[in-house]
């Protein structure tokens, strides 16, 4: 994690659009985002992953693609 997102982080808390456990679990998890797998991980990996994708997009004000695999 870059110094910037470090105080990026920060400034959301301070700014209270973070709690403190949002906060807490970015740094724990870092800001990188894993390409959407083909196989969904067990349900626990896929709410963690949601979180953190609605957390970056708060904290660093982007709109991230959600992108779901279809069969054909």
């Amino acid at each position: 994690m870059t110094k910037f997102e470090k105080i990026k982080i920060l400034d959301s808390y301070f700014q209270k659009t973070i709690s403190k456990e949002d906060l807490k679990f970015l740094f724990e998890k870092g800001t990188a985002i894993p390409p959407i797998p083909w196989i969904k991980s067990n349900e626990e990996e896929q709410k963690e992953d949601d979180r953190k994708r609605e957390l970056i997009e708060n904290v660093f004000g982007v709109k991230l693609p959600k992108i779901e695999w279809i069969r054909t």
